[in-house]
């Protein structure tokens, strides 16, 4: 058999395998004792920990990719879509999107009311905590976005075409979210087929970018408010 391997081979087999080992890094590091820190404080070690953790995946998950992406493979950023026109004329597409999450979100959480999806195990919250807590989670989305809906999906998408594109992410995002429960890697189904679709259809990965923030956000809100283990105070304790 003559095996001819072209150079578009080559440079997808490295995008699919790179985006999978930057996940492996990101969740090692994250779940390995290098980034914990000595603080008598638990809320701020907490807090701390929180933060280290949603910058690394930044970083891992965004910068460096990006930066490797953008000196070996292509110096222009075009077809990811992060422009002032394509978030206007996309506004009322995203603005839908996240009312359907919320009230999807709103919904489960009334149904299961223990359901506590926040990462910072804290009983009481108030406004500054949880604006620190969506400040985390906003940045380490926007890197894990570029990476996933982004470089991943826009080069599948360019070798192997639109069904294709969609089913390697949606595999590789669905596994990856496993070791949550099959809820969640069964909820990652259906979300990265939407995110991935309309992400290729629109032009650009504003959308699930706002989708993903949303998810969070609105999760870790609903939690608060309607989970009788957690509540809202009115003091600003910092």
């Amino acid at each position: 058999m003559n095996l001819q391997i072209s150079s578009n081979e080559i440079r997808i087999a490295i995008i699919i395998i790179g985006s999978i080992l930057f996940y492996y890094l990101y969740y090692y590091l994250a779940n390995s004792r290098l980034l914990n820190v000595q603080l008598k404080n638990k809320r701020q070690k907490e807090f701390l920990l929180f933060f280290t953790k949603k910058m690394a995946g930044f970083f891992i998950l965004g910068v460096i990719p990006a930066v490797l992406y953008f000196y070996f493979f292509d110096t222009s950023f075009s077809k990811f879509g992060l422009t002032g026109s394509q978030l206007k004329s996309n506004f009322f597409v995203i603005l839908i999107l996240i009312i359907i999450i919320a009230f999807i979100l709103f919904v489960n959480q009334k149904v299961n009311s223990r359901r506590n999806s926040l990462q910072l195990k804290l009983n009481e919250w108030n406004l500054f905590l949880f604006t620190l807590n969506c400040l985390g989670w906003i940045i380490y989305l926007i890197g894990y976005e570029f990476l996933f809906r982004g470089i991943l999906l826009q080069e599948c998408y360019i070798n192997f075409g639109l069904w294709p594109a969609i089913a390697i992410n949606v595999a590789i995002y669905s596994a990856i979210h496993m070791v949550n429960g099959k809820e969640e890697a069964m909820g990652a189904l259906i979300f990265g087929a939407i995110a991935c679709y309309l992400t290729l259809i629109r032009g650009t990965i504003l959308i699930p970018i706002f989708m993903h923030i949303s998810l969070s956000l609105f999760s870790d809100y609903f939690s608060i408010l309607l989970n009788k283990n957690l509540s809202f105070v009115m003091k600003n304790n910092h």
